[in-house]
């Protein structure tokens, strides 16, 4: 048993004593039964959110017998599209983990029915996979599986626990794509399609629960793959932004892996290889590489054929990309700092591109990227853009120490040489527009190395006031 599980022993021992009985499920028991077998790469994590079913007993019931164990906080939670009903949830924190409690999904029970195979095989048929679907009992130290979870556990395979799965609960479709993304499993043939079959639920799905979703993917070690379910589920047709990059084609000599979709989900696989293993930084960096070309939809252009195949450009697609990246992060949910910091790095992507590294010309991007960004953000971003071709001999040239050599291994923008009471002081104007503007000026110089020290910055600006050109 493992510390999370271990967690359920009491309160599964109070439901017990009412006549009931609590069971395990979800991401918990699959990942404890993975690692039984073997499959499961790294060990269990030290900390988990564990699903828990009460049955045979009802909710007031299994509040009473929670409150031995300290606050118990009461959840209403909508499963579903807008019509579903909440469901009733009690969370309670043991440890390191946190248990989540419910009563039995489906029809309600018989009048009179205890727990047996036929309330379990019940609770089973309403949730999503099978491998999601196998109970752990914390009393008797042992596992249950109505639905044949085991085996798909054994086998790697993903499948429904019933036909209605999706259409019951549309955020399910993601809940695929992400698992795909973070465990050894393949779609089975009916998870991919009832998926393009139910695509068209997916818009209305609820924007916070589509976004833990989407962040378990870029979070992931292999979120190339929940793409590439989207894409052969026909799911993708329920993101216009990404659905688009499939038509659109790219010049064979720097892009022989073809399309910008092709391309973007190349990036997203060398940025996994790339980004810290961990954390939100990962996720908008992963999220960085799969938008950074979504403004290609508004900017392409025909131009002189070469090679003997048509030649489409795309001018300024990255300042084009903008509104489209924003527009994808909101419908998915994403927290506002996410979206400031992957709209940055999609519009800035190309400023270096055909520039020499040098001090001035990363200070200036430092200084754009600030605060949603930085360098190191920006070095990612560039990598796995160049290195998303296939078949490609050349990799990024530069480690992140190399490229940041010439700015002394400094990330993020230089700081201010001078403050706005600096320049209220030494020049005795008023408070307004012209403070920004100076305030910009002397930033210019301060990235352009003209200027180091406040003295000079000063200096420099009274110079411009004099109509003079600016002197280091």
């Amino acid at each position: 048993m493992t510390t999370v599980l271990a967690e359920a022993a009491g309160p599964a021992a109070r439901v017990r004593e009412m006549g009931g009985r609590l069971l395990a499920a979800g991401g918990a028991v699959r990942d404890y039964a993975l690692a039984s077998l073997g499959r499961l790469k790294g060990p269990l994590p030290e900390s988990a959110d564990v699903d828990l079913v009460a049955f045979g007993v009802s909710f007031p019931e299994l509040l009473e017998a929670l409150e031995p164990w300290g606050l118990v906080r009461r959840i209403l939670r909508r499963e579903g599209g807008p019509e579903a009903p909440r469901t009733g949830l009690a969370a309670l924190r043991r440890g390191r983990a946190r248990l989540e409690f419910s009563l039995p999904k489906g029809a309600p029970p018989e009048p009179g029915e205890h727990f047996g195979p036929a309330a379990l095989f019940r609770d089973a048929a309403g949730r999503d996979f099978t491998v999601n679907a196998v109970y752990y009992d914390p009393l008797e130290d042992r596992l249950l599986d109505p639905l044949g979870g085991l085996a798909d556990l054994r086998e790697g395979r993903l499948r429904l626990c019933s036909p209605r799965a999706f259409r019951d609960d549309p955020v399910r479709m993601l809940r695929a794509m992400s698992l795909l993304a973070r465990r050894p499993f393949a779609a089975g043939g009916d998870v991919l399609a009832a998926a393009g079959r139910h695509a068209g639920l997916l818009p209305g799905a609820p924007p916070e629960r589509s976004w833990r979703e989407w962040r378990l993917l870029a979070e992931s070690p292999r979120p190339h793959l929940g793409l590439t379910f989207l894409r052969d589920s026909g799911l993708l047709s329920a993101y216009p932004a990404l659905d688009a990059l499939r038509a659109l084609p790219q010049y064979r000599h720097f892009h022989p892996e073809g399309s910008v979709w092709n391309h973007s989900v190349l990036a997203v696989q060398a940025m996994s290889r790339i980004a810290p293993q961990k954390g939100a930084r990962r996720a908008v960096l992963s999220l960085a590489a799969l938008l950074h070309d979504v403004g290609k939809t508004l900017a392409a252009r025909s131009a002189q054929a070469k090679d003997g195949c048509p030649l489409v450009i795309y001018p300024d697609h990255a300042a084009k990309g903008v509104p489209v990246a924003r527009e994808f992060l909101r419908s998915i949910g994403a927290p506002g700092a996410v979206v400031r910091a992957v709209t940055k790095l999609t519009a800035r992507h190309m400023d270096l591109a055909f520039k020499a590294f040098e001090p001035a010309v990363l200070r200036r991007t430092a200084r754009g990227l600030a605060p949603d960004a930085d360098l190191a953000d920006f070095w990612a971003i560039v990598a796995s853009d160049w290195n998303g071709r296939s078949p490609w001999p050349e990799k990024f040239p530069l480690s992140l120490e190399e490229f940041l050599e010439p700015v002394g291994g400094k990330t993020g923008a230089a700081p201010d040489l001078v403050t706005g009471r600096d320049i209220l002081e030494a020049f005795g104007i008023g408070a307004g527009p012209e403070v920004g503007r100076l305030l910009k000026l002397a930033r210019e110089a301060t990235d352009d190395g003209r200027v180091s020290s406040r003295e000079q910055a000063l200096a420099c600006l009274a110079a411009r006031l004099r109509g003079e050109e600016a002197l280091g």
